[in-house]
């Protein structure tokens, strides 16, 4: 994987939107925290491009932001509050986070059974939303189990539910929350 590659990666990975400097040391604790490796924070900016760099990233720099980013996510924490906060987004139509290959991620209208589905095969937490290899947002499969779960008077049967598209669940989800 090219350090690109990473990038997009690392921010699927925290969920981040954008990477700050700030960030940069958070991802450096919870990468000692979850591989027991230590990254410094001045490598990771530079990785972002917040510090200029003459040389190229280290052997070891490369395989353990590649290991952090492979890492198996535990679904076991995802136990469904009652008000959970919602964390997936599609942004609105001409906006977009980066470029993406189309197949690293799910269309937007998508149906939640088959996101949900493909969320589960590939043990991912989450996946970036997908148009024409622009990322317009991430959806979470904690967000879509809370859909799933959610008050059946409002949005009909589970039955029903699975057959929504992504962008409907996620809109249904944001307009419920507020």
């Amino acid at each position: 994987m090219d350090v690109e590659e990473l990038k997009q990666q690392i921010i699927l990975r925290t969920g981040l939107t954008n990477i700050t400097p700030r960030d940069c040391r958070h991802i450096a604790l919870e990468i000692q925290e979850s591989l027991n490796r230590r990254i410094s924070v001045t490598t990771l900016k530079r990785v972002f491009g917040f510090a200029k760099s003459s040389h190229c990233l280290s052997k070891y720099t490369i395989a353990t932001l590649n290991d952090y980013v492979d890492q198996l996510v535990s679904f076991s924490t995802l136990g469904i509050a009652q008000n959970p906060q919602i964390c997936s987004f599609i942004l609105d139509q001409g906006s977009y986070l980066f470029e993406l290959n189309d197949e690293m991620g799910l269309h937007p209208q998508r149906l939640v059974l088959e996101a949900i589905d493909t969320l589960l095969k590939k043990d991912q937490e989450n996946l970036p939303v997908i148009i024409n290899g622009k990322c317009i947002g991430i959806v979470y499969v904690k967000d879509l189990i809370s859909f799933l779960a959610s008050n059946d008077e409002m949005y009909g049967t589970l039955y029903h539910k699975f057959f929504f598209s992504l962008k409907t669940a996620i809109d249904m989800l944001k307009d419920n929350r507020s």
